[in-house]
């Protein structure tokens, strides 16, 4: 009777794999080195252009919009509610509220009484 061979792997894999074992080792190894590296450098700048300032008054074609705020009230902050439509956050003796100003058309609608809304 004959006796089972012992099987042999070939040479090509048995190079194949123990290479492609050293190249996931050298990778994770440059990986970390990287992130170490990034991690503990400071940040940089963005390399801006400068830009020259300038005291000129604004363009001639941009048009300048008013609103009156009624006696007493005080504007603490200005947010974009959509194109053309801001919101005023104004104060009054201790009272705040929300004012909708139309900008083109330069209305003050009535918005939303902050101390209320507590």
């Amino acid at each position: 009777m004959e006796e089972p061979q012992e099987y042999k792997t070939p040479k090509a894999l048995l190079v194949a794999v123990i290479g492609m074992g050293v190249l996931i080792v050298v990778g994770v190894v440059v990986l970390a080195g990287v992130l170490i590296h990034r991690m503990s450098s400071k940040p940089t700048p963005p390399n801006l252009p400068p830009v020259a300032l300038s005291d000129t008054a604004p363009s001639a074609n941009l048009s300048t919009a008013h609103a009156t705020l009624p006696a007493g009230e005080h504007l603490l902050s200005v947010t974009r509610v959509r194109d053309n439509v801001l919101a005023l956050h104004v104060t009054e003796q201790g009272q705040d509220r929300i004012l909708l100003w139309d900008v083109p058309t330069g209305q003050l609608r009535t918005g939303l009484d902050i101390n209320a809304a507590h």
